[in-house]
């Protein structure tokens, strides 16, 4: 894994989290802002291969949208190679239909986004330093926000934090407004409103090394 593009981002026990999820349907956000919906095939090294989800209605090809939405388009193709260094996040759960194709919660649009941005204090963006670290790992089993570079913000409940990988489930309260109870909230430049609210037993696994914020209710 050293001879990635981003060596510092390297995570042998992200990477370790990921095989365990081998064939299911997953929604990856990577670090320059990529959303990418599919199932996980092979892993070889350091190299993911995402192929076409399975049971998903309509959907038979991998779908791709960059963080650039004024496209306007997404892109469908059969495989898709990713290098697990670029990998910031990775969603599992009971995907009916694509994540990508979302149904945005009313209590969590786009101007109640940028509503929590005006009134939040967010904290300074630094490093992912141990220090940062330090203060995730006193935050078990509290509902809380993480930021990630490629500018995605998971909000939930904070589970086991181990080895830099973080996981996050559903929300147990509804405030600020864009916690939903029974909801994973994801924000991140590759949604077409910004958002998307996931109900239901969805889990995200993140990779701490990306980490640069972490936002308490």
């Amino acid at each position: 894994m050293s001879n990635t593009p981003l060596p510092h981002l390297c995570n042998r026990e992200f990477v370790c989290e990921i095989e365990t999820l081998r064939e299911r349907n997953v929604l990856l956000l990577l670090v320059d802002g990529t959303a990418i919906f599919g199932r996980i095939g092979r892993i070889c090294d350091c190299v993911i291969s995402i192929v076409p989800p399975i049971g998903i209605t309509g959907l038979n090809l991998v779908q791709l949208l960059p963080p650039n939405t004024s496209l306007g388009t997404t892109l469908f193709v059969s495989q898709i190679l990713v290098d697990l260094c670029d990998v910031a996040h990775v969603v599992e759960g009971p995907f009916l239909t694509s994540p990508l194709t979302p149904v945005v919660a009313a209590t969590a649009d786009s101007s109640a986004a940028q509503s929590t941005a005006r009134t939040t204090s967010a904290p300074v963006t630094i490093r992912p330093q141990r220090e940062l670290l330090d203060e995730l790992c006193d935050l078990d089993g509290q509902n809380l926000g993480i930021t990630t570079l490629g500018g995605w913000t998971i909000l939930g409940v904070l589970g086991e934090v181990d080895d830099c990988v973080s996981l996050i489930s559903s929300a147990t309260t509804a405030f600020p407004p864009l916690f939903v109870i029974g909801a994973v909230t994801i924000l991140g430049p590759a949604f077409p409103a910004g958002i998307i609210v996931l109900f239901g037993t969805f889990r995200v696994w993140s990779n701490l090394k990306a980490l640069t914020q972490v936002l308490l209710p």
